[in-house]
This record gives structure tokens, sequence and C-alpha cells, in this order.
């Protein structure tokens, strides 16, 4: 356009906003618009160079993909005690005491700590540590944390069952108070994650949620911890991104991770699939079968180990069946049938054919790393079809039942095939079952609200290493509160909880040991659950990617490191 003096405005501007704007005589306009046409060649340059620039850096990141059989129920690291989700849930919170790569309990959000009586421990708090968001962390954070984890709808109360509360003795200390006094404190704080007070406040989300019970909150799909890893964004049953903080207090022990992509892939043939076409890192849930073809490629580094995970036939053991049957009676109740329905699973068949031979039967509710384990005490019930007949019949079922069965998909190994040959076995002995095959968000709420009549249970005596887990957790009678919580067959065996209540006063970790290892020897006798065989811990992993496998099945991939 011609400016009011005469001279020529030509605008450089690629849109029609005040731009670089030059006045020049008409004589000039040539040289103008040579000056403009080099400035677009300049400013495309400049575009390309930072494309460029944003494609290395993207490239140089250090990403983990990551797939495994089901999405993450929830984010709220109080709502659900799975292995599963406590430990996706650990890349970005963190508790006052964690367990490291060898297993052993080692200060984290505590610098120290002491026991000042029978029932206080004292911890001083780090200085400096950062939530995601920017807070500070301090012992108001531990305070509302330790409320909200006991609180009784914790969907992990039994977690904590010998933690009363926590009250700040000054900001960067905190004294924890005990129910009694007990050997088995820290052991469960390990699993006590800390939140942001002022962020849970912020958000209306002091109250924790339990996914057993369907509740939902805030913590559900947003987190702000203070671990090693940043929730970038989820999409609930597609996929989850974890960014490195960059603020991590405890950086300089972590690995070289700037990335983590959580793929839930259902399909074993997609999952796998993808791992061998090189889109995911890190398979976590790798069908037995697969095994040797994922061995023999170059590129996949297979770990396989036995873990501290043993599987279990949950049995209905309430006064009547959810199963229609003519007689009104419960026959679970019979430890006789129980005895049968055990006595008729050909389980050495299942471990080499279902599990490929890469785990073994068990007798036994622990696992042999598992201090308390004694193979002694286990009964022996082998493979006896014609006797479980016989027990049948004396209690009275000579013709069988019939019971509700319901199986998850992709939460234990292999689980949905050999809980069809479980219906197969039951079948030849006139027990007839209804078996339903569920994804893990709807067959957990038909597990813990008794919905079934025979279910599937897996546990890894979290705290680990440790037997309190399993003998408070299930086979303590349910009181409503923090004891037998998992206990789905609603067993109850008053010698048996003596023992257990015993021993958390204990303070002598071997008389502990041996008291809660009495307890399990009583239950196992009892049967209220069925114990079938120890779960192989098996990861597929690229080759550039180092990943320590530890027998608790937790990947703790803040210390993996990437190499070209």
């Amino acid at each position: 356009m011609t400016a009011p003096n005469g001279s020529l405005r030509i605008n450089c501007s690629k849109n029609k906003r005040p731009g670089i704007v030059i006045a020049i005589a008409s004589n000039v306009i040539s040289k103008q618009l040579e000056w403009c046409m080099m400035k677009k060649i300049v400013l495309s340059l400049l575009a390309v160079s930072v494309i460029g620039l944003m494609s290395q850096q993207a490239s140089a990141e250090n990403v983990v993909r990551w797939a495994t059989d089901a999405d993450i129920p929830t984010l709220d690291p109080d709502a659900y005690a799975s292995t599963k989700a406590l430990t996706f849930q650990n890349h970005i919170y963190e508790a006052l005491v964690q367990r490291d790569d060898n297993l052993q309990i080692q200060p984290w959000l505590a610098a120290s700590w002491q026991q000042t009586d029978d029932t206080t421990i004292r911890f001083k708090l780090r200085e400096g540590v950062k939530f995601h968001n920017g807070n500070d962390f301090t012992a108001d954070d531990v305070v509302a944390s330790v409320a909200r984890v006991t609180d009784p709808a914790s969907g992990i109360r039994a977690n904590a069952s010998t933690i009363k509360d926590a009250v700040a003795v000054d900001k960067y200390t905190v004294d924890i108070h005990l129910v009694k006094k007990t050997g088995i404190a820290l052991n469960e704080l390990t699993g006590v994650m800390i939140m942001d007070k002022e962020w849970l406040a912020e958000h209306n989300a002091l109250k924790p949620t339990d996914i057993s019970q369907g509740t939902e909150g805030y913590a559900t799909n947003n987190t702000n911890g203070t671990g090693p890893f940043i929730l970038q964004s989820r999409q609930r049953d597609t996929q989850m991104v974890l960014v490195r903080n960059p603020n991590w207090w405890n950086a300089a022990h972590g690995g070289n991770i700037d990335k983590i992509i959580f793929k839930p892939v259902t399909s074993d043939a997609t999952r796998l699939s993808g791992l061998l076409a090189g889109e995911y890192d890190l398979v976590t849930s790798v069908p037995l079968q697969d095994i040797p073809r994922l061995q023999s490629n170059s590129r996949i580094n297979m770990q396989i180990s036995p873990s501290l995970r043993v599987d279990y036939l949950s049995l209905n053991m309430r006064d009547k069946l959810n199963a229609k049957n003519d007689k009104a009676e419960n026959p679970l109740k019979d430890l006789r049938v129980r005895q049968a329905l055990l006595m008729a699973i050909n389980r050495e068949a299942i471990t080499q054919k279902v599990m490929r031979g890469l785990t073994k039967p068990t007798n036994n509710y622990l696992a042999p790393d598992i201090p308390g384990y004694n193979a002694a005490s286990s009964p022996d019930i082998p493979f006896d079809p014609q006797k479980a007949r016989a027990l049948l019949a004396e209690a009275g079922y000579p013709n069988g039942f019939n019971l509700a069965f319901d199986c998850p998909e992709g939460t234990y190994i292999n689980a949905a095939q050999w809980c069809q040959a479980v219906q197969s076995f039951w079948a030849k002995i006139g027990v007839k079952t209804n078996l339903n095959v569920h994804p893990a968000s709807v067959y957990d709420p038909i597990l813990v609200n008794g919905r079934t009549d025979v279910g599937v249970l897996g546990w890894a005596n979290l705290p680990i290493m440790d037997p309190y887990s399993v003998a408070v957790q299930l086979l303590h009678t349910n009181d409503g509160k923090n004891m037998g919580t998992f206990n789905i067959p609603r067993y109850s065996n008053s010698e048996a909880d003596k023992l257990i209540d015993q021993s958390v006063g204990e303070l002598d970790n071997k008389k502990r040991i041996a008291l809660l290892s009495q307890a399990v020897a009583i239950a196992n006798k009892d049967l209220p659950f069925l114990p079938m065989h120890f779960e192989p811990v098996v990861w597929a992993l690229s080759k550039n990617l180092q990943l320590k496998q530890t027998p608790d099945n937790v990947q703790r991939l803040w210390y993996a490191n990437v190499t070209p």
C-alpha cells in the first residue's frame, strides 16, 4: 500500500498482523522484495534447524516401551492391593522406607529412624525433596498419607495393619504410632506411599478409594508424587506415559531412562508380535508356550526365575453357594469335599502342559523362599480321582454338585488355560462348573465381594519375604477392618487367629516367624484355598535394556539403563 508521504510500505510478515515493515521509496521496490524473499528463506532454514534439533533430541531420549496384558485399574496407591498396580505406582510415589533391587529395606523419603518406645518410631525426613508439582515434602504429608492408608475405606488397609497414626514433631520429623508392639512395621511401611497433603486437599482426595467397592476419585487418574517419574498422560486401557522427574532427589543412583510408555495389550499374539517387530522393549506378561520362540531371537533377552507368588483356587465357604443346587447347604464347608476337589486335579499335568514345566505343584500356601515355609507341614494330597469320588460320596454328594467358577484373564500366567483344565478334571468326579473368564476390572469385584464359588487368587506375600502378609490377609478371620481383607472363602479358625495376633507383638523375629508358620500350617490342613503352583517370573526384554529381575516380580525401571 501507498503511505501518506508517497513512499511504499511492504509488509514482509506472513500474516496480516503488523510485522516487520520497511518504508522505502518506489525506486527500491525490487531490493525490498529481494529482502523479503531472503527473510523467508532464512526463517525457513531456521525452522528446519529447530525441527531437526527437536528430532535429534527426541531420538536421543532413552525410551522404554513397556507392554503388559492389562491396564493398571487405578493410580491411587491406597485403592488396591495388587503387585502389578503397586509396581507401576512405585515409579511415581515413594515411601519412607523402600526395598532396593536386592530386596533390602533402605531409607528412602526418611533419612533415618529410631524406635523411641514400644509403639513409636521417629522418622527424620529428607529435606529439599519436592513433589512433582513443586510443593515441598514435609511431615504434614506423611501425617495425611498415613491417615489416608489407615482409613477404613482404604483398599489396602490390611497392608498397614500395625500402623495407628502419624504425628508431626516438626517440619521434618514425624512420629509413627503403632497399634501394638510389633516387628513388622517397617515391612508394612514399604507399602505406604507418601502423597502431597496440599494437592489431596485441593482436589478433595484426602479420603482414599477402594477399587473393590468401585469407588473412584481424583487420585484414580491423576498423580503427584516425589518419585523418579512424572505421569504425563493417561488413556485408560490404551496408554500411559511417564517422563523422568528432573528434580528427583535420588537421581544420582538411578538409571538413564527418560520416558516410559506403558501399553496394556490384552491379546497375547499382538503383544508378542509387537515385541518381535521392535515396537516394545519390555513385555512382562509372556505366554509360556511362546518362550522357545522368543529365546531363539537374538534381539530379545529372556529372564525367567522362580517367584514368591503362589496361585490358589479360592473356595466359597459361606452358608450358600452362588450356583443353584438341589441341596440348600454349601458342600464346600465340608473338609472332605475340599480335599476331594484338590485330589481330582492333576496338578502335575497342569504344570507340565499348561505351565510348560517352568513351575511345580505345591501343597503349601507359602513359597519356599518365604521365611516360615515348612514343606513338612503341608498335607500330602496327590492326584487320586477315585479317592476323590469316594470322599464326595462319604460327604453325601455321590452325584456331585454345581459351582460358579470365575477366572481372571491376564492377571496370572496362563490362568484361563489352567482353569479350563480344572473344570475338566472336576467334571470327571461329577462336579459341574459354569466357568467364566473376565478382564481384571470385571473379575476383581466378583472375587472380593464373594459373587463366585471358585475363583483364582495369587499372592506374592507383600510385604515381601515375610509370611505375615498371607497370614493376616488371606487366613485370619475377616474382621471388616484390617484383618482377613482377602480371606475370600470367609474361613475362620480361632487357633490360627490367636497365633497370627500373637505374632504381631513378638519382636524376636525367629519367634514371630515360628508363630506365623504354625498358623499357616493349620490353614494348610483346613484348605480354604486349594494351592496350585508357584508362578514363574517371565520377562522379555530388548537387548539394549538392562533391568534386574527380582523374585517379587516388581519392575524397578528407575534403576534401568538403555544402551545404543
